[in-house]
């Protein structure tokens, strides 16, 4: 499954856009204020995404990437592969966890990192599933996105599901 993080009105542009692709997603929160979980199975959001309304994407987003900060190896690889795949497809990713330097990076408007079973989002956010670790269990990526940037965060995490597919 896919986990998506976003406000009443982009979970409403989502649901709306899932139904025009004949895919069933239900928003039990429909219109309650502030940021809800929505899921998906895995593949629909290469028929969603498309179907939303992109006239208000902003330019290429800026890109930060955890690195060193996340303990677990297994997961610490998984979001190199899933910036790396977005480095591929023409974006510049920053490593977060780099040290150094006088000046702080800019703020990322999209942030990869690990996710977690039981997302606490505070931004929009969409957790993917990219494998498996060597124990079995479900290794997942989680986009996150500032304000503005919900349709491009989707776009991102088609592209990442598209891969792992």
């Amino acid at each position: 499954m896919v986990a998506i993080a976003a406000t009443a009105r982009w979970r409403a542009r989502i649901v709306a856009a899932a139904a025009s692709a004949g895919i069933s997603i239900a928003d039990p929160q429909a219109g309650v204020p502030g940021i809800r979980v929505l899921t998906c199975a895995s593949g629909d959001l290469g028929a969603i995404v498309p179907r939303l309304a992109r006239d208000d994407a902003p330019p290429r987003p800026a890109i930060g990437a955890h690195s060193d900060s996340i303990a677990d190896r297994e997961l610490r690889d998984a979001v190199a592969d899933v910036a790396a795949l977005l480095s591929l497809h023409g974006n510049v990713v920053l490593d977060l966890d780099a040290g150094g330097g006088r000046h702080r990076p800019p703020r990322p408007d999209v942030v990869v990192s690990a996710g977690v079973d039981r997302p606490q989002w505070t931004e929009p956010a969409v957790t993917l599933p990219v494998g498996r670790s060597r124990h079995g269990s479900p290794l997942t990526v989680a986009l996150t996105a500032g304000p503005g940037f919900e349709a491009t965060l989707l776009e991102l995490a088609r592209l990442v599901e598209a891969d792992a597919a």
